[in-house]
């Protein structure tokens, strides 16, 4: 069985509301300004190259006394779900009613990593930076089960 799913879209956040940072309002959600719009529209998609897609230069902060900043909600997506996962069985008859029954199941059979979304808060040292995943790595399972 297989799933493929597109990228969650994530929506970066100023991460503070002091002044500076932020308009002082009370929310530290705020979005910030863009200042590169060539950057709209990007999958951010592997910790390697996330702070690159993802550059802190290409937003400001809000100025103090401005309500919000330009850039949009959702603005980007986090890199998609591909995974297969599989299962093999085989049933022996052992005499009369009853049989034996071997499964082996996976989980992530190609071990492809998901990972989450980069970290969005533009306040934070660790700003664009990837430093999870979603998924484990791959898994087997084996069964034996006897029928009477």
């Amino acid at each position: 069985m297989g799933l493929w799913k597109t990228g969650t879209p994530f929506t970066v956040v100023t991460g503070s509301d002091a002044p500076g940072y932020g308009n002082v309002d009370g929310v530290t959600g705020d979005r910030p300004n863009l200042l590169n719009p060539s950057i709209l529209g990007r999958a951010i998609a592997h910790p390697d190259t996330s702070m690159a897609l993802l550059p802190r230069s290409a937003f400001a902060f809000i100025p103090l006394g401005q309500a919000r900043g330009n850039l949009g909600y959702n603005t980007f997506r986090k890199d998609g779900v591909h995974n297969i996962n599989a299962a093999i069985s085989r049933s022996f008859a052992v005499g009369g009613e009853r049989k034996l029954v071997l499964r082996a199941e996976s989980v992530n059979l190609t071990n492809t990593p998901q990972f989450a979304s980069p970290w969005p808060e533009l306040a934070s040292p660790a700003f664009g930076s990837i430093t999870n995943t979603l998924n484990d790595g791959r898994a087997f399972r084996f069964l034996v089960r006897f029928q009477f």
